[in-house]
């Protein structure tokens, strides 16, 4: 998926974009890099490039690649938004923000998203706390729980 890109072209130094940067289900401690009313629900790596493609913006989908902050979400798109001599490769595009604000307005209105948009990549994700704050609260659920089975264990016995 990529955009027409010469022989050994150099793709390190271009703009990444990775899918939590416009994802509306994600809070900006999770990566999120624009307001929530712009971005998308669940984007994916590979819908990115094909607004890329639609733009065309020279891109390279990475669908293997895995977000730093959060190794489950796979997938990210390496943009070219400004040639090696300083000119820019889309008349409207100049930043990785506007990439961004544009992907979220466009990305809904992609064919493959004609029945909403698609749940999280990985079911369970995406919703409710992350990380430690997620572990901590099921095992305090857990707690609670054995304690209401210890209270109805011990009225039995009376």
């Amino acid at each position: 998926m990529a955009h027409s890109l010469p022989e050994g072209m150099d793709i390190s130094k271009w703009n990444m974009l990775y899918p939590n940067y416009i994802n509306s289900k994600k809070t900006v401690q999770e990566g999120r890099r624009i307001a929530a009313e712009k971005a998308c629900e669940h984007p994916r790596a590979f819908e990115m490039a094909e607004i890329c493609e639609y733009l065309k913006i020279p891109h390279v989908c990475e669908p293997d690649k895995a977000y730093p902050r959060d190794w489950l979400i796979r997938g990210r798109v390496r943009v070219l938004l400004k040639t090696p001599e300083g000119a820019y490769t889309h008349p409207e595009i100049h930043t990785k923000k506007d990439v961004m604000l544009k992907m979220g307005e466009l990305i809904p209105k992609l064919k493959g998203r004609a029945n909403g948009p698609p749940g999280p990549a990985i079911p369970g994700l995406g919703v409710g706390p992350t990380g430690a704050a997620a572990s901590s609260a099921s095992s305090k659920d857990a707690k609670k729980e054995a304690k209401k089975e210890e209270k109805k264990a011990n009225k039995k016995k009376k």
